[in-house]
């Protein structure tokens, strides 16, 4: 197996491996700093040093990101965030920094084969090295040859050294023997509680709308109703529309190309026009279903035309956008010069104003948020920014100014300033009935009262939750409330626990903790559990440590 695996992949590995990117495709954007293009100002362009990887270069950049997304596929791991992509860009660096301060070497061949079976991708479900998925894997990188060459093996190597790094900083993973034990008697531990919920909705107390009251609440809350930083901008259209006569008639060639490459849509479309008649009842089971009618270009040519119409003429208005910003940049035409009004005038284009916009309207508007956020990093001599796709065409917008913060007036944002009030006036008396009522709920048990009775009484619904294990909870309970009574001691009250819009208090009835004997296997296994999540703990905080070593220094400021 070792020797099968040498020979396809580290003996072939660097021209088989051309294209893992073209079949693993993160969705995220990630962006770290600024990123200089054809039109770009860099006069302020400034280096991103992250131990020695420049995070603002877009080579460097795109490299180590290419890096962390095949990783990431090669130990079946899904990133759903893009603080957590940063988190592995960062530490990746900063690991691969470390081991070769401390001299990792790269893995040879075979060790190197040794580990390929380490990795997820290759592996079944019961974590044991499958050739079949291996196979697979190689089948469907050899047939599509686009990504870099050696990129795979380079990161085999570096997750190689990342992993030697790794577990040297995690350590053996220290646990104390009563950690487990209290970790095992905590699952098996058997509960018997009752619960009464007050619900949040249903409470509504009388609040007043005073006034001074209400100044003083925006005295102290001024800054929530602050007006963020705004964009004053301005944007030009080039609608696809206006091209249609630069489009020669389409040949039948041309007509057909476009129909085959969009094939699916097009059938999608005339199924949906022309629905096929309901199956005859009288089918028998024997009788073969009717055969699906072929779509050809001839049954959907007016379609067809019209959809490479518009695919032509948007990519002339996309042409048309662009050559305007670059344009702007090549000839370095001021704002309202002469020059920029002539080149406005020669698009046969309108300079259409927008309303100011922050960066948390930029989704709100009907433009697409691309181009309104790109307005923030516009300013000095770039104003106006690349072309970005509108439902109509293509659109550059052209950067007028900043409005910065303000804080309204108390008359102009009075409505909204009692709304708030209420609201926390609201929850202030729900926290302080709740605490009325667990005294009220206590003081009633030591009279003697049982807690349903109690909670009725003081029209809260009440629940009974009798002797369950707390590894196997019913599916009613609340959890917050499960975790609540974890802490508590039989006879107990809890104050007042807030989830979902419910006050919850939580009576513990009855506890009973079991012995665990020395040799009992969960003891063993939750023993071996913590052991990891100490080492695991240990290895990201060494890690977190190097990255923030590795971030840039704020200056710190004289007096």
């Amino acid at each position: 197996m070792i020797s099968w695996i040498q020979h396809h992949l580290i003996r072939h590995g660097r021209w088989i491996f051309l294209s893992l990117l073209a079949i693993i495709i993160v969705a995220f954007v990630f962006t770290i700093g600024n990123t200089p293009g054809c039109t770009t100002d860099r006069s302020g362009y400034e280096e991103n040093l992250f131990y020695g990887i420049d995070l603002n270069a877009p080579r460097d950049r795109e490299l180590i990101i290419e890096k962390v997304q095949t990783s990431a596929y090669l130990n079946g791991q899904t990133i759903r965030s893009d603080e957590q992509f940063e988190s592995l860009l960062l530490s990746r660096i900063a690991l691969l920094n470390l081991a070769g301060e401390i001299g990792i070497p790269s893995p040879s061949q075979e060790v190197l084969a040794e580990f390929i079976q380490t990795k997820s991708v290759f592996q079944d479900e019961e974590g044991a090295f499958s050739p079949e998925s291996y196979t697979s894997f190689v089948d469907n990188i050899e047939s599509n040859p686009r990504t870099t060459q050696g990129l795979i093996i380079l990161v085999l190597e570096e997750d190689y050294r990342i992993a030697q790094i790794s577990s040297v900083l995690a350590g053996p993973g220290y646990v104390l023997p009563s950690e487990a034990l209290a970790q095992s008697q905590r699952r098996r531990t058997e509960l018997s509680l009752s619960t009464a919920e007050f619900s949040y909705s249903a409470f509504k107390p009388e609040i007043a709308e005073d006034t001074a009251e209400l100044r003083e609440y925006y005295e102290v809350n001024k800054l929530r109703y602050e007006i963020p930083e705004r964009i004053q901008a301005s944007y030009i259209l080039f609608k696809s529309e206006d091209y249609a006569e630069q489009v020669p008639e389409a040949s039948e060639n041309e007509l057909n190309e476009h129909f085959e490459a969009n094939r699916g849509k097009f059938e999608e479309e005339y199924e949906f026009e022309n629905p096929a008649p309901p199956a005859s009842e009288e089918l028998t089971d024997e009788a073969s279903p009717p055969v699906k009618e072929a779509i050809t270009l001839a049954m959907v040519r007016d379609s067809v035309a019209s959809s490479y119409l518009l695919e032509q003429t948007t990519r002339l208005a996309n042409q048309a956008a662009q050559s305007f910003a670059y344009s702007l940049y090549r000839d370095e035409i001021k704002r309202n010069s002469d020059a920029f009004e002539s080149l406005i005038s020669a698009t046969g284009a309108n300079l259409t104003a927008i309303d100011p916009y922050s960066l948390a309207d930029s989704s709100k508007r009907s433009l697409s948020a691309e181009l309104l956020e790109s307005a923030f990093a516009l300013g000095g001599n770039r104003y106006y920014s690349d072309a970005y796709a509108e439902s109509a065409g293509y659109a550059v917008l052209i950067y007028e100014g900043r409005i910065a913060p303000e804080i309204p007036t108390f008359d102009a944002v009075q409505s909204e300033i009692a709304m708030d009030y209420k609201a926390d006036e609201k929850r202030r008396l729900f926290n302080e009935r709740g605490q009325a009522i667990q005294s009220a709920l206590e003081a009633k048990l030591s009279e003697g009262s049982e807690f349903s009775e109690a909670a009725e009484a003081l029209e809260l619904t009440a629940k009974l939750f009798e002797s369950f294990v707390i590894e196997n909870p019913p599916r009613e309970i609340n959890r917050s409330a499960l975790q609540q009574a974890q802490t508590m001691q039989p006879g107990e009250v809890s104050q007042m626990i807030t989830s979902g819009g419910t006050g919850i208090f939580v009576h513990l009835i009855e506890k009973l903790v079991p012995d665990i004997a020395p040799e009992d296997e969960e003891l063993a296994q939750a023993e071996e559990y913590l052991s990891r999540f100490s080492a695991y703990t240990s290895g990201s905080g060494y890690a977190n440590e190097l990255v923030f070593q590795g971030l840039p220094k704020e200056p710190i400021a004289e007096d």
